[in-house]
């Protein structure tokens, strides 16, 4: 059983994993930690994260895997089709939970762009925890 962690670039990634490493060491189950980018191919900055995120887990009494995914972000309600394709990435592996950050838009933003955090929260079959960016 595997908890899917999702990382992108905002101010939310840091709760996000501190969160999924909590849940992973009480429940005692893998985290599959997905670094979302926008870039088809990892540049040098996700490739760093991603081994920032390697060196921290040795540390922790976890076992986690971490990739690389590629979200597509352009056309109408980017937010909203991000989430759709974490929960593609979700069904392509055995995930008993979904850990992931939510930056509060407003309404206009979330009319505008969609929101990921509710469209896997509207969709997903396994429980979901969201952690908020706490006002920053």
């Amino acid at each position: 059983m595997t908890i899917l962690v999702a990382i992108d670039d905002d101010h939310t990634s840091e709760g996000v994993l501190d969160t999924a490493i909590r849940l992973g060491r009480g429940l005692d189950e893998e985290l599959y930690i997905v670094h979302l980018v926008s870039e088809e191919f990892a540049d040098a900055d996700a490739k760093q994260v991603r081994d920032e995120i390697r060196e921290r887990l040795v540390d922790e009494a976890v076992v986690g895997t971490v990739s690389l995914e590629h979200v597509g972000r352009s056309g109408p309600r980017p937010g909203t089709r991000v989430g759709h394709e974490l929960l593609e990435v979700a069904a392509d592996v055995d995930i008993t939970h979904i850990v992931m950050g939510h930056e509060s838009k407003g309404l206009a933003g979330r009319l505008a762009s969609g929101n990921a955090a509710f469209a896997v929260v509207d969709a997903a079959n396994v429980p979901v925890t969201i952690v908020p960016n706490n006002g920053e």
